[in-house]
């Protein structure tokens, strides 16, 4: 049967017919197929139409739904709006009638506490009422008393001006007789009237309280400026008695009794006027303060002449320290210079100086705790952070700029005076210790050193603590600077000149020995370096500061020093200025003691060395064989231990009375240098036997190195470290034996270090 796909392939007629028969046949199904929905189509047409018709209904319904619910809204919405606008009517009516009765009620509170503040000021004259009555006054507000309503209901017969002028008027009498009574009562000394009348003045408000504040600080100024009148009058007989704290303690009592004051008045003032009114009280009192401490400072330098001291003290001569760091003549020894120099005739009282310094140091001291005092009440009442702060007033007032001026340059100038005349006294009058020798046994105990250090550095102590005590940074800061220039420039320089013109250790003659005296001269001014150094250490230490501690310089460490300044980063500077003074004389010291350290070994130890290091190897032998026949002093062994016994007898009379005289730094340090030099003279020696050694000249040599090395290291163990490459030395040189010994016929054969064995030694 042919197929459709088959019609453009077809051959015959036949089946062209088969063909068109199948497609008549396909054509039939697809009509009959087509057909089938359009029957069914009748109903759903039906059902559309239905739809429709509903559709058209439902829309004349909404209509009619959307008319009937338009017509009821809108009534609705008007009623809603009309209640709305009744209720807000009523809300206001009712707000009007509530102000109306507030007001109501504040008229007639008005009009009782005028009635009774009339009845108060009549007959009974009970003025903690008529204030209270003011009080409550100061509660209704002002446009109620300045009303038509008050105006038409309050006035009566008894108070028939208008309410605000009734008030006022009131007040200002009322303020008028507080003031008159408490005057009255200051003027009686009625304690208990004066605290009665201050605490009515902030009841009856109007600025009364300004008035009674200022009343207040004239009582109380008025206080302390008759206890400083007073206490000034009667100071004939205390002057008589040449008391030099005369005024410092009057200005120490007038700050006392300032922070008295505060101490007794400010609960009564923060209970009754508040916090803020305290802080113009303490200003107000540092007003009088300024007046009242200038007057004592002003009669404190007329009287004490502190304007010509200082101007005594700035011509001084210093006629010793100069003249300390001259050249000298020869033979002149330093222990008794002080004694052959002309004393200085220049007129200034020294013992007077002191007493100017101490007296100076009790104010300033005094000014620093009132400061603290002050800037704690500060800070506690405006609830400040926690640093504490100086107030701006304080820092800023009279007084704090007069002690600026009058004390605190004179202070600066005085201590740097006197510390610099006590450096020259010091030189002036100093000893050098005796007796003391390089040959003869010496009893006395070390340190020898100048006597001059010990007072210095006493000095140094006892002016420290008076700078610290002061608690003021500037003076601490200025007069540490001013030590330690004083100390650079006079003690280390007058110490250096010593050392270089008078005590320096040189032969007389050439390639002879320095005399003895210099020699221990020089010593004793190297160990009193040395101890200054430590003296120095000591003291800063003792004054809460901890200078070997640098990590953290206002930790822990300077506690002590926050708690004397505790303003800002004053500790810290202060111990900064602490810092440098230890360091700055430590660096001086340590140069000239490392420089002296040299001198004296390159003209005094070393000689002697090298004469002890001839002596000990006379007559040493070390190539000799073992065929040979030894001495009956080598069987013995006194041949081979000869070197090091000689050697340990010529170190111990050298060394021994170094050791006593010198501190133990400083003779470390000798000690090391010699080391140092001994570890290299006797490599060479070891190198120039190179070739020469045999076996048993080794082992003899080694003894006697090792021998020469336990003595010099028998007291300091770290003195062995430079003869490190020595022992590197000898252990080769043991080496090297042993591999002789097993070779055959080599018994006798020269021992010999080579050149490669001593390069690695070095190494």
């Amino acid at each position: 049967m042919a197929k459709i796909n088959d019609l453009m392939a077809v051959s015959s007629e036949a089946e062209l017919r088969d063909v068109l028969d199948l497609l008549h046949e396909r054509e039939g199904v697809l009509i009959d197929k087509l057909d089938a929905p359009m029957k069914d189509s009748r109903d759903f047409r039906r059902d559309l139409g239905g739809l429709d018709r509903l559709h058209g209904d439902l829309d004349m319904q909404l209509i009619a739904a959307r008319s009937i619910h338009g017509a009821m809204l809108s009534t609705a919405g008007d009623t809603a709006e009309r209640l709305s606008t009744m209720i807000r009517a009523l809300d206001m009516e009712k707000r009007r009638v509530e102000a109306t009765l507030i007001v109501i009620e504040q008229v007639m509170e008005l009009k009782a506490c005028i009635a009774g503040l009339i009845d108060s000021m009549g007959a009974p004259q009970d003025w903690e009422a008529a204030a209270n009555y003011l009080s409550l006054v100061s509660n209704i507000p002002e446009d109620v008393i300045r009303g038509d309503f008050a105006l038409a209901v309050v006035p009566s017969i008894e108070a028939p001006d208008p309410p605000w002028t009734t008030i006022q008027t009131t007040r200002k009498s009322l303020c008028g007789l507080f003031l008159r009574e408490f005057n009255a009562a200051t003027e009686q000394g009625d304690g208990e009237e004066v605290a009665r009348f201050f605490k009515l003045f902030p009841v009856i408000g109007g600025g009364a309280e300004e008035t009674g504040l200022e009343a207040y600080g004239q009582y109380i100024c008025q206080g302390m400026a008759e206890a400083v009148r007073s206490a000034l009058g009667e100071a004939h007989e205390e002057r008589g008695k040449q008391n030099d704290l005369f005024y410092a303690n009057n200005l120490t009592r007038l700050f006392e009794h300032i922070v008295q004051i505060i101490n007794s008045h400010s609960g009564l003032v923060e209970r009754h006027y508040g916090a803020d009114k305290v802080v113009k009280v303490i200003e107000r009192l540092q007003k009088e303060a300024d007046i009242q401490g200038g007057m004592i400072l002003d009669m404190w330098n007329d009287e004490r002449a502190v304007t010509r001291m200082m101007a005594d003290i700035k011509s001084y001569p210093f006629y010793f320290l100069p003249k300390s760091m001259m050249p000298v003549q020869r033979g002149i020894s330093f222990a008794l210079r002080g004694n052959e120099l002309d004393k200085d005739e220049f007129d200034l009282d020294v013992k007077n100086v002191e007493g100017l310094f101490g007296e100076m140091t009790t104010m300033l001291r005094s000014w620093s705790l009132y400061e603290r005092f002050i800037a704690s009440q500060y800070k506690g009442l405006l609830d400040q952070e926690e640093k504490l702060p100086l107030p701006k007033f304080l820092d800023q007032c009279n007084l704090h700029k007069k002690i600026s001026e009058k004390v605190i340059e004179p202070y600066k100038l005085t201590a740097k005076f006197l510390f610099r005349r006590s450096v020259g006294k010091a030189f002036e009058m100093d000893t050098a210790p005796s007796g003391l020798s390089l040959s003869k046994p010496y009893d006395g105990s070390p340190p020898f050193i100048l006597q001059a250090v010990d007072d210095i550095m006493y000095v140094v102590d006892n002016l420290l603590q008076h700078i610290l005590s002061t608690g003021n940074r500037e003076v601490t800061v200025y007069i540490i600077s001013a030590i330690s220039r004083v100390l650079e420039s006079d003690f280390i320089g007058i110490i250096h000149g010593r050392m270089r013109d008078q005590c320096y250790p040189k032969p007389l003659i050439q390639g002879g020995f320095p005399p003895e005296d210099k020699i221990i001269s020089f010593m004793v001014l190297m160990s009193t370096l040395d101890m200054a150094k430590e003296y120095l250490d000591r003291v800063i230490s003792s004054k809460g500061y901890f200078p070997k501690s640098q990590g953290d310089l206002a930790g822990p460490s300077t506690q002590p020093l926050k708690d004397s300044f505790p303003f800002g980063r004053e500790a810290e500077l202060v111990a900064n200025a602490l810092h440098t003074l230890n360091s700055a004389l430590s660096a001086k010291a340590t140069e000239l003691l490392n420089d002296g350290t040299r001198e004296l070994f390159d003209e005094v130890l070393w000689r002697r060395i090298r004469l002890i290091l001839t002596t000990s190897f006379q007559d040493a032998v070390y190539d000799v064989s073992e065929r040979e026949s030894l001495d009956e002093d080598d069987v013995d062994g006194g041949t081979t231990q000869q070197v090091s016994v000689r050697f340990e007898g010529g170190w111990s009379a050298l060394t021994r009375p170094l050791k006593h005289i010198m501190t133990p730094r400083t003779y470390a340090a000798l000690a090391s240098l010699a080391a140092n030099k001994l570890a290299r003279v006797l490599e060479k020696r070891a190198w120039s036997y190179s070739g020469r050694l045999t076996a048993l000249g080794g082992l003899r040599l080694e003894s006697d190195f090792s021998g020469i090395i336990s003595v010099i290291a028998q007291d300091d163990y770290a003195l062995c470290e430079p003869f490190t490459q020595l022992r590197i030395w000898k252990m080769m040189n043991g080496m090297s034996l042993n591999q002789d010994k097993t070779r055959p016929g080599k018994e006798e054969a020269g021992y010999s270090v080579t050149r490669t064995w001593l390069r690695r030694a070095r190494s």
